[in-house]
């Protein structure tokens, strides 16, 4: 039986005919975004703050997606199981996947690029923010590559970095951008000025995005 995630919801609205689902990056938790759904204050909302199943050593409240179980040997499948059951059965159970987004904030980020982009069924954007594509073991840096559903070859990508991110280095997300082209059309990135952070500038593209597209689609 698989372990469920612990989540919180916050929904904005009497009702709601659209998910929002935040991955926190690394010692975050299910609550270190709230404040993000306030910012964007998309109308008809519902907010999904899946926490990562591992905890950081040493402190009980910070969580990770992954962590290294032998020198180079990074656990990921159980993580990525108990999403797949989270989307499936708290989310696309709810609201259709092509009314749902994703945002990934670094860690968090890395997990859109290796799972969210490869879900079998359309999403409403992804958007990746500070992150970085996790490399499979053994592989070299010339070999680093992406891949992506063809169910999200037309699914609004909007990738967001800091200039001057000092965790991260901004390259990470230019070769993710670079390597997404390849595959996709949909894709731009906003480099914004700031270090390890999501920034209103960013924010503000994301949210016109969600409502631009409701404009189209109705």
């Amino acid at each position: 039986m698989i372990s469920k995630l612990d989540f919180s919801i916050l929904n904005n609205g009497a009702t709601q005919n659209k998910a929002f689902v935040m991955l926190h990056g690394w010692k975050g938790n299910k609550n270190s975004f709230s404040s993000i759904a306030k910012m964007l204050d998309i109308p008809n909302c519902r907010w999904y703050f899946p926490e990562a199943p591992f905890t950081v050593e040493g402190a009980p409240d910070k969580k990770t997606w992954t962590y290294e179980k032998s020198p180079g040997d990074w656990e990921i499948k159980k993580p990525q199981s108990m999403l797949l059951d989270f989307f499936n059965n708290e989310v696309f159970s709810v609201f259709d996947s092509k009314d749902t987004y994703v945002m990934g904030f670094s860690q968090g980020a890395a997990v859109c690029y290796r799972l969210i982009l490869n879900l079998e069924c359309t999403l409403g954007g992804v958007f990746p923010v500070g992150g970085f594509i996790r490399k499979f073991p053994n592989q070299k840096d010339s070999e680093t590559k992406i891949s992506i559903s063809s169910f999200q070859r037309n699914t609004p990508i909007l990738i967001g970095h800091g200039k001057d991110d000092d965790i991260v280095p901004v390259k990470a997300s230019e070769m993710a951008y670079n390597l997404l082209k390849e595959e996709c059309t949909n894709v731009n990135l906003h480099l914004y000025n700031g270090r390890h952070k999501i920034s209103l500038d960013y924010l503000r593209k994301v949210r016109q995005l969600i409502l631009d597209k409701e404009v189209v689609v109705s």
